[in-house]
């Protein structure tokens, strides 16, 4: 019996695991001070934040910031990567005057399959 109510409570946490992120626009705080606001996105196995101009940001380690991020390739699958442009409310959408490329505007399409390949690399682990 109580192991048949051990298994039961198992499942159950199982799928409470498996959540998607906190919905909201949220404030961060960069390690110089400045704030910017943004909405969580994703689930336990890949998730980014998006701007109220759509732009995509993860939180950079190396630098302590959060960051732009760009789209890149790294052993022939799309990956994301670091633009080096630190987020704020205030930034322009454009890396330069200079620049045409809109900093941290990514393909939905692309951004959605980079996520993919997370879970799917995530469950096989987990099962594992």
């Amino acid at each position: 019996m109580k192991t048949n109510i051990f298994i039961i409570l198992i499942l159950f946490a199982t799928n409470i695991l498996a959540a998607p992120a906190a919905p909201g626009v949220k404030t961060f705080t960069q390690s110089n001070g400045q704030t910017f606001s943004a909405e969580l996105n994703g689930d336990e196995y890949f998730s980014w934040m998006v701007d109220s101009m759509d732009r995509v940001i993860q939180y950079n380690s190396a630098s302590s910031n959060y960051e732009y991020t760009i789209i890149t390739t790294i052993g022939g699958e799309l990956a994301l990567g670091f633009s080096g442009v630190a987020a704020a409310d205030n930034t322009p959408s454009f890396s330069s005057p200079y620049s045409s490329e809109e900093t941290g505007i990514i393909n939905r399409l692309k951004l959605y399959l980079i996520a993919q390949n997370f879970r799917d690399r995530g469950i096989v682990d987990a099962e594992d």
